[in-house]
């Protein structure tokens, strides 16, 4: 069986498992979609089933997040930015390096890591997707305000989460020690290099909004700036992942004003 015949397989599972909950309110889509494919792996026809690293990122990672970006509240967004962005940038910094702390004292009395290995690691586990305790959250009262910071942080974490683990994963390979203030320096050029090119690239996605309403080409566009965005940042070394989040966002006020002024 090829990978296409296995991809098709598995996008008509996906599908009967949005079929079976489509109001979402018995159990997360997300989670069943996992549990589902831990228990496919166990069959023999996907047992030698396989997608390049490089496929994951450049293929799904932009598409899903552009989608999650623009369908996020942009009046959410704009309440609670403040304590958003701190949890997603300063949040995430010092929880790596408090679990990087961590796993190197703990590991020394086990199997001793390197401190750049312990980074690495603490890079690795810190990221989350909360999409379990956002649902529950959603689902309870006078509790939106907190799902929405969690489900924001999340969006961003994910872009300041590949950051800090590409300038980690940098020092391990060229086998050079740590350096604070050359990971600060790093981080802040290839963050603001991303963000950068996401404000251009959804400030010109709305410029193009005034000018078409048709569905056709809204699809068109946006699908053009989620992977464009993407592609450009990576190309000049910056942060694709954050491009691709902050021109989502960008797209998510512009619909609010859109619809705002047909109104």
């Amino acid at each position: 069986m090829t990978i296409l015949h296995q991809l098709m397989i598995l996008l008509l599972v996906s599908i009967v498992v949005r079929m079976l909950d489509i109001k979402q309110k018995y159990f997360p889509v997300l989670v069943v979609l996992a549990l589902i494919g831990i228990g496919l792996s166990f069959i023999p026809i996907f047992s030698d089933f396989s997608v390049a690293s490089d496929v994951l990122y450049e293929v799904f990672i932009p598409g899903l997040l552009f989608v999650s970006a623009y369908q996020f509240s942009a009046k959410a967004f704009k309440s609670n930015a403040p304590v958003i962005m701190t949890l997603a940038t300063v949040g995430m910094l010092g929880t790596v390096f408090l679990l990087g702390i961590g796993i190197y004292y703990t590991s020394a009395l086990i199997h001793p890591l390197a401190w750049n290995i312990s980074l690495l690691l603490a890079a690795i586990l810190v990221p989350t997707d909360p999409v379990s305790v956002v649902n529950i959250l959603k689902q309870s009262n006078g509790v939106d305000e907190i799902a929405n910071i969690v489900e924001g942080e999340s969006m961003l974490n994910d872009g300041t989460s590949i950051v800090m683990f590409t300038i980690v994963l940098s020092m391990v390979e060229t086998g050079g020690g740590f350096s604070i203030l050359h990971f600060l320096q790093e981080f802040m050029i290839v963050s603001a290099g991303g963000v950068g090119v996401g404000l251009i690239t959804g400030w010109i996605l709305r410029k193009l909004l005034r000018f078409t309403s048709h569905p056709d080409y809204l699809v068109m566009l946006s699908v053009l700036t989620a992977y464009g965005s993407f592609l450009l940042a990576e190309y000049f070394g910056f942060s694709g992942v954050l491009a691709t989040v902050i021109s989502g966002i960008v797209l998510s006020f512009a619909f609010v004003k859109k619809e705002t002024e047909i109104k």
